[in-house]
């Protein structure tokens, strides 16, 4: 398995190559963090050590009308306690600042403008000159900007220099009066409001980071405008805003020597977001603190509650939606079934329980320890047979509270069991087939370490596709390298924001990528839904189970498990230590219980439905007890080989709400026809077609003498069946049926 992810990697590598070979320019941001923000160090500093291509200030007016930098009004927060308009120049320069920043403290003095356009021209680098709102430069009086025009162009730099603010009629002013000078538009998500001024006036937007997608610098893309982004410091918003197509990015700390180069963007594959489903989430059980009908003895930390399970923090669930909660201070399996009911089976004495894709229930047994290295696997998820205990090792030691898994570490193909280490600034991923370790291998630098609360979402059976998450982070997002932000904004217990605990799943509805995590109270069970492929839209927020909080609920969060019902329809489990478990239907809005859906153009052949003669369409409302025709029209070398008509759908809440497929009966009218009677429970109809046979049928039926003759898939004819598919013609020559 490593060897086959080495191999893709390398032919990738060579394969792509050469389309890596840009950088966007970088601007240090006041400077650098090396030195006083705004001072002469900050900027020599921001070229020499960080390598920045570009530099940018904060411009006001002194009251002696000198151009000083200073990002306030006042020079308190650097340490002085002048107000910039009110004092002069000389005063300014007489205050001694300082400053703490990355641990380091800093001494500097306030920079004039034309000191800072020296630097910029010494070092060859690009001015970014931010206009505040000041004396003779602001949106109603811009009666002092010839003056910095006339030292921008007495330095040499009016064909570098950009003149960037948020005042949209000081930019007219300077793009009317000075259209040498090149303009950026400092904004956040109102980008958006005024986009036909900003084509209007050609200038670059400068949108804060977290306020925009790639679809936005597409749409300034196509009006040939470049895109910037403001303050971008870590590895992983690097790669997220680069692979955006963000031609200037501004920092305070990235080294840029440091930054890889990224990929040229292939436009026309850009597509827009998809609009938002609409969406309805219907409760099938919930045992809740809130309800007030937890089970007796529900696994919570609270001493109030007297339970008997106090550890019992991470879940697995199963398909069918029953929970196992391992508590580790006892080694019991807490068991929680859908109809309320709480019992236990032999554990082991660690958090981490789950199930990989094939249903195999997977627990660490190694204690609470910096040191992975025992693993149990229960085949099939049968917690009644003796499970298969496998030492492993990981690459560096590190706690891990919770885990999860890909692929079926039973098989020869193998899965993965993620661990996400304390400490650890990457995503340990412990290779399994036939039930035996095979090794550890690390994923690349994630954007922050692991802790006891780091968890990772599986996307799909790539191991290296997922979402992770480290509580007070945020989730990130990983598709063979760290892509950043996920989930955007502000943590906060606001919904639809996200907060700070542990707790997500990613799964699909009606074609669009859907995202699940925590929301509302800290530890408490809510969560809300996004549609991740209609810009990240919010559709549903779910509230919390209780209030028992961080006291009940020590694993910091919630535990999901998302099931599909069919294409419109998912089942979501929660599992919220303290606080409750319950399943939720999340369908489309459109969707109801007794539909018909099909493949109306599956492959080598066509599907129909018809109501009393009517055609209906995939995903239609049919009346229970209807007759409904299938009409099967194989394309041209092809035979029907079978249709099946199936039942999807959600036991009572009473049972398990699952999905089961169960048989409809089929009346097959001819070769190609069927019937059945519509059940209460919606239907999905399957067609196959195979490849008809070769021209010895037709020779067979010129030449039938009565006697029932059988012909292969090759064309030879006997008396007698072959072994395998088999076509039985009659005397008469007609096709009597396919037998296998």
């Amino acid at each position: 398995m490593v060897m086959k992810r080495f191999l893709f990697a390398l032919l990738t590598l060579l394969c792509f190559a050469s389309a890596w070979a840009w950088k966007p320019t970088f601007i240090g941001h006041r400077g650098s963090y090396a030195g006083v923000m705004n001072t002469v160090e900050s900027y020599t500093n921001g070229v020499d050590i960080y390598g920045y291509q570009g530099l940018e200030c904060d411009v006001r007016v002194t009251l002696d009308g000198y151009y000083v930098i200073s990002h306030d009004e006042t020079t308190n927060a650097v340490g002085g306690n002048l107000t910039v308009a009110n004092a002069t120049l000389e005063q300014l320069q007489a205050e001694n600042y300082t400053q703490t920043r990355g641990g380091v403290t800093y001494t500097g003095k306030i920079c004039t403008v034309a000191e800072y356009l020296d630097i910029c021209k010494e070092k060859n680098v690009i001015p970014v000159i931010e206009l505040k709102w000041t004396t003779g430069i602001n949106n109603n009086d811009m009666s002092k900007f010839p003056g910095l025009a006339a030292l921008i162009e007495e330095k040499g730099l009016t064909d570098k220099a950009y003149i960037l603010t948020s005042m949209r009629s000081s930019l007219e002013y300077v793009r009317t009066n000075f259209p040498a000078l090149k303009c950026q538009f400092l904004c956040n998500s109102n980008w958006e409001t005024y986009f036909d001024w900003i084509v209007q006036w050609n200038l670059m937007p400068s949108i804060e980071a977290g306020c925009f997608d790639i679809y936005t610098v597409k749409r300034f893309h196509e009006k040939g405008l470049d895109v910037a982004v403001w303050t971008v410091n870590s590895l992983a918003n690097y790669n997220l805003y680069g692979e955006m197509g963000v031609k200037m990015m501004t920092c305070d700390y990235l080294m840029s020597s440091d930054m890889p180069n990224l990929a040229d963007i292939d436009w026309d594959a850009v597509v827009e977001p998809l609009n938002p489903l609409e969406i309805k989430v219907d409760t099938l059980f919930a045992y809740t603190r809130n309800r007030g009908n937890l089970p007796a003895n529900f696994p919570s930390a609270l001493d109030a509650d007297a339970s008997s399970y106090k550890s019992a923090q991470q879940a697995a669930i199963t398909a069918d939606g029953t929970f196992y909660a391992n508590n580790y201070t006892t080694s019991k399996l807490v068991i929680l079934k859908p109809d309320g009911t709480l019992s236990e089976a032999a554990g082991t004495n660690s958090h981490g329980i789950c199930f990989d894709s094939a249903g195999n229930l997977i627990q660490r047994k190694d204690g609470v320890t910096k040191y992975p290295s025992k693993i149990i696997i229960y085949p099939g998820g049968d917690i009644t047979a003796t499970p298969i205990e496998v030492d492993v090792e990981t690459l560096e030691d590190g706690q891990t509270n919770f885990i999860s898994a890909v692929g079926d570490v039973m098989s020869p193909e193998g899965g993965v069991v993620y661990h996400y280490q304390n400490g650890r600034s990457y995503i340990s991923l412990l290779n399994f087939a036939n039930g035996e370790f095979i090794d550890a291998e690390a994923t690349g630098d994630v954007s922050f370490a692991g802790s006891t609360a780091g968890v990772v979402f599986p996307i799909d059976e790539n191991p290296f596709h997922f979402i992770y998450q480290v509580r007070n982070q945020g989730y990130n997002l990983f598709d063979g390298t760290d892509k950043g932000k996920y989930i955007t904004g502000t943590l906060s217990t606001t919904p639809p924001n996200s907060n700070s605990s542990v707790g997500g799943a990613f799964f699909k509805l009606n074609g669009h990528d859907m995202f699940l995590y925590t929301s509302g109270t800290n530890y408490n069970g809510g969560f809300t839904i996004r549609d991740m492929s209609a810009n990240a839209a919010a559709l549903a927020t779910i509230p919390p189970m209780g209030s028992g909080g961080y006291y009940a609920n020590p694993s910091c969060g919630s535990f999901f498990r998302v099931v599909p019902v069919n294409s419109k329809c998912v089942i979501v489990y929660d599992y919220t230590m303290g606080n409750g478990y319950a399943a939720y239907r999340v369908s489309t809005a459109d969707y109801v219980e007794n539909t018909i859906t099909f493949e109306a153009n599956p492959e080598n052949g066509a599907v129909d439905v018809y109501i009393d003669g009517a055609a209906i369409e995939s995903g239609a409302n049919v009346a229970k007890d209807a007759e409904v025709k299938v009409v099967l029209t194989p394309d041209n070398g092809y035979v029907t080989e079978a249709c099946v008509v199936e039942t999807v759908s959600a036991v009572e809440p009473s049972s398990a709400p699952l999905p089961r497929y169960a048989s409809v009966p089929v009346t097959q009218d001819d070769e190609n026809t069927f019937t059945f009677l519509m059940p209460a429970e919606p239907v999905n109809i399957t067609a196959s077609f195979v490849k008809a046979v070769n021209t010895a049928i037709a020779e067979l039926r010129a030449a039938a003498d009565g006697t029932v003759r059988y012909i292969d898939m090759t064309g030879r004819v006997s008396s007698t069946p072959f072994k395998g598919i088999n076509i039985m013609i009659d005397a008469d020559g007609t096709v009597k049926k396919v037998v296998k």
